[in-house]
C-alpha cells in the first residue's frame, strides 16, 4: 500500500535514517576514542554499534523504497559533529546510554504507532527491531561503563537482518528477528 508522499511514517523514516546514519559514524569516533585510552574491549562494542547503526539505516531505506513514492537522496543524510564526542570514553559510554535509551523509550514508541496508523507494515516492523535493539545497546553500554578498566575478551556479533548485537558466538536464532544464527557476523 502506498501511503501519500509526507505521512508521518515516511517522515519518521526520514529522521530515523538520519540519526542511525550519523550514530553509526559517532560510535566509530567512540570506538577510536576508547582505543587510544587502551580499552580495545570497549572500541569493539562500539564498533559493533556502529554496524547495527548502519545495517538498521539500510533497513529503512528498503522500507521507504516498498511503501514510498518519495526520491530522495538519503545516501547524503548523517555525518556528524565532532563536539559529539567526549573527552573519556566513561563520558561517550554514558552518551551513548543516555540516546539509546531516549530513543527506545520516547522515540520509537511513537514511531510504531504511527506506522501502524498508516498502515506501513514494515517500517512498523523496523522501527520496532529497532527499538529493541536500541534497549540492547543500552545494556551492553550500562555494563561496559560498569566494567570501564576491567579487560574483557568478548567478541560482538551483529545480526545482518535487524542490527541485534550480542556478545559472543550466536547460539540459535537472534531473540530480535528470528533469523539463524548464520545471520550474525563477528565485528573486529
Amino acid at each position: 500500500m502506498l501511503v501519500p508522499k509526507g505521512s508521518r511514517t515516511e517522515e519518521n523514516i526520514f529522521k530515523t535514517y538520519q540519526t542511525e546514519s550519523r550514530d553509526k559514524w559517532i560510535y566509530k569516533a567512540f570506538a577510536e576514542k576508547a582505543e587510544s585510552e587502551g580499552k580495545e574491549h570497549i572500541a569493539k562494542l562500539f564498533r559493533a554499534a556502529a554496524e547495527s547503526e548502519d545495517i538498521r539505516a539500510h533497513t529503512l531505506l528498503k522500507a521507504l523504497h516498498e511503501t514510498s513514492k518519495a526520491s530522495s537522496d538519503l545516501w547524503m543524510a548523517g555525518g556528524y559533529d565532532p563536539k559529539h564526542i567526549k573527552d573519556t570514553t566513561a563520558e561517550n559510554l554514558k552518551e551513548a546510554i543516555e540516546v539509546e535509551t531516549h530513543e527506545f523509550s520516547k522515540l520509537y514508541p511513537q514511531m510504531i504507532r504511527d506506522a501502524e496508523n498508516d498502515g506501513w507494515s514494515f517500517a512498523k516492523e523496523c522501527f520496532t527491531y529497532a527499538s529493541v535493539v536500541d534497549e540492547v545497546h543500552a545494556s551492553l553500554f550500562k555494563r561496559a561503563l560498569h566494567n570501564l578498566d576491567k579487560k574483557r575478551n568478548v567478541d560482538y556479533y551483529v545480526c545482518e537482518s535487524c542490527g541485534n548485537t550480542i556478545e559472543n558466538k550466536p547460539v540459535g536464532s537472534c531473540k530480535v528477528c528470528g533469523s539463524s544464527e548464520s545471520a550474525f557476523k563477528m565485528v573486529k
